[in-house]
């Protein structure tokens, strides 16, 4: 006789979400999620390349202008981005 091998998904993800380096990962996307959405489309064409490594926000811009301004405002995009996701996951904010 066949085994019934069914699951709900909300326990499998739940299961999943108990392992520390997936539950890491997924707050590492959330986080640039986030990012891009508090940066707004218009400054997101300046953006080269982004990453999250550790707990710093790697972010490589075109233009120095855009670097400027975003470096005034880095303290508060990452309380922003922190208080969304319920936690810190940034620390600090790196534009090159």
């Amino acid at each position: 006789m066949a085994r019934n091998n069914t699951y709900n998904v909300g326990d499998v993800i739940r299961k999943l979400m108990k392992n520390p380096k997936l539950a890491e990962k997924l707050d590492k996307l959330d986080a640039l999620q986030i990012w891009n959405e508090i940066i707004g489309e218009a400054l997101r064409e300046y953006i080269t390349d982004q990453s999250l490594s550790k707990d710093i926000l790697y972010v490589k811009l075109k233009s120095s202008i855009v670097r400027n301004e975003l470096s005034y405002k880095k303290t508060e995009i990452k309380n922003q981005i922190n208080k969304r996701l319920g936690k810190i996951v940034v620390n600090e904010i790196i534009l090159k």
